[in-house]
């Protein structure tokens, strides 16, 4: 036997696997993405349809890897509950076994017709919509490949004496396959293709069925390591999560574990394919371990936090509704990314109304906490600007597009405001040092204007939530008369008695007059709708 092709053909096999399934899911993802989106949303108390929707979304994206690292991301967001999100994960575990059945068909070389179907279709159709479906096809055609390559690169391996040994210790000692299998899948981080390799070994006749139980055991535990990974710097919940998911899946492999063999004769009874088999043992187990465990949901998150201990801290800087893990799912991303940008324009309209206290009332001690606001805004600027780049250049609806260009606009006004009252709090600083008291006709005026640039910057964040004419015409009028400081500077350079009094109420008004402009500017992209 030559040993490297046999190495070569399974590894290169099992990569042309992995690049079909991470193929597939993507195709499926912009073909089906809304659809699991509106599903999401619908998530209630019901635990059985949080599970459906768990498998159903698995069975999809073809990925329960990638359902967790979702999950997680919800939990960072505050979308979903810690239960709410275990009822998700133990339906990823029955959909994630949807893969094993569609690779145990045998369909010979019928995947060459399908990748063929599947390339033209996707890169010739000018439909979006074919597109997708072509690279649907294209991704099960060549997992169908991989598969068909691993299947006749094992079967020289049946021969060799020290395999044949090894897999025997698997039948005659079932722990050494779990072990191996758990370790194969933590360190390619995909029990789908450890279970596409035992399947393709099962096609050529090489192993035996409590064998195969075994590995797959194995790989159940061992994919639990994506999620471990993906919870690090992540919230308590996150982490409470990965936790509960190594639970499930160490327990349901400790339950089934002593009746291995019995388990073996009751699958055998499925089929008379051994492929089948084994896909079947997956499915059977996992969706008899989700059905112990779904109600005992409740004791399991309850486990998650006597082991994980700790309180999730309030969180005031950096994002709180969005992370990395959530872009994986574009439509919800811009959802969440909509809730940070309220979050700005709250800061910032909580900044303006410290800055008028600390200018017109002296008051820097209740007022101190303006320049860390204005450190949030700018971090949440940096953070939120390259998302909504990546978002941009992602396949979204056109509505979807629009809003993401919309925000990015919104997003650059609002931490320009966040600057401008940050300015004028800086004003007070200086004011403070230099012992400047501001005129009872002075303080009116600044008064006067504070008001229309509040009164503007107020109505135009909430013409980003819903349209008003009422609305906009407070933006215009407002933006209107702080256009006119320009003349009022004038008027305080000429007639003004005191120079530090005239530099101080110049520098306010500009920042008002600029804050207005913002205003403004957030209107303009609403009416333009991008």
């Amino acid at each position: 036997m030559d040993f490297v092709a046999t190495l070569f053909g399974v590894f290169g096999g099992l990569a042309v696997f992995l690049f079909g399934l991470h193929y597939l899911s993507d195709a499926l993802k912009k073909v089906a993405g809304a659809k699991l989106k509106r599903l999401l949303e619908k998530l209630t108390s019901n635990r059985v349809k949080a599970c459906a929707v768990g498998a159903f979304t698995t069975a999809i994206i073809q990925s329960s890897s990638m359902t967790m690292v979702t999950l997680i991301g919800f939990l960072n967001a505050g979308i979903l509950a810690l239960e709410q999100a275990v009822w998700v994960m133990l339906g990823a575990e029955i959909g994630t076994t949807i893969t094993a059945q569609i690779i145990a068909f045998k369909i010979g070389t019928l995947y060459l017709p399908i990748i063929a179907v599947g390339f033209f279709t996707s890169f010739f159709s000018k439909s979006r919509k074919m597109k997708n479906i072509g690279c649907v096809a294209l991704g099960f055609g060549l997992i169908f490949m991989g598969m068909h390559i691993m299947s006749g690169s094992v079967k020289p391996l049946k021969d060799e004496p020290f395999f044949q040994s090894m897999l025997v210790a698997f039948g005659r000692e079932p722990i050494f396959g779990v072990i191996a299998g758990a370790v194969f899948t933590a360190i390619i981080q995909s029990s789908s293709a450890t279970t596409a390799l035992v399947i393709a070994m099962g096609a050529s006749n090489i192993i035996t069925l409590p064998a195969a139980i075994a590995l797959t055991f194995g790989a159940n535990i061992g994919t639990t390591v994506t999620a471990q990974l993906a919870s690090i710097g992540s919230k308590l919940s996150s982490k409470r999560l990965a936790f509960a998911q190594s639970m499930v899946n160490m327990l349901g492999v400790g339950l089934f574990f002593p009746f291995i063999y019995p388990f073996a004769n009751f699958v055998a009874l499925t089929s008379t394919e051994l492929p089948r088999q084994i896909a079947n043992s997956h499915t059977i187990f996992n969706v008899i371990v989700t059905a112990i465990m779904l109600p005992l949901s409740r004791p399991l998150v309850k486990l998650s936090h006597a082991v994980i201990k700790g309180k999730e801290g309030a969180q005031e800087s950096g994002l709180k509704y969005v992370n990395r893990n959530i872009m994986l799912v574009p439509s919800i991303a811009l959802k969440q990314i909509k809730k940070e940008v309220r979050r700005m324009s709250k800061l910032t309209i909580d900044m303006l109304e410290l800055a008028r206290k600390a200018m017109l009332e002296a008051d820097l001690k209740t007022t101190k906490h303006l320049p860390e606001k204005e450190d949030i805004v700018d971090e949440l600027k940096i953070a939120l600007f390259p998302m909504l780049e990546e978002l941009c250049k992602q396949d979204l609806s056109e509505s979807d597009r629009k809003q993401a260009v919309m925000l990015k606009g919104h997003v650059i006004d609002i931490e320009r405001v966040g600057d401008h009252a940050n300015n004028l709090y800086e004003l007070a600083q200086k004011m403070e040092e230099l012992k400047i008291e501001l005129s009872p006709k002075e303080k009116q005026e600044l008064k006067h204007y504070f008001d229309l640039a509040q009164e503007a910057y107020l109505a135009s964040v909430k013409l980003m939530e819903r349209p008003s004419q009422k609305l906009f015409k407070i933006v215009l009028d407002n933006e209107r008369e702080l256009d006119t400081i320009q003349e009022k500077i004038e008027k305080i350079e000429i007639s003004s008695a005191k120079k530090e009094n005239a530099i101080i109420m110049v520098e306010a008004l500009l920042n008002l007059e600029r804050i207005s402009d913002h205003a403004k500017n957030i209107l303009g992209t609403i009416r333009q709708g991008f």
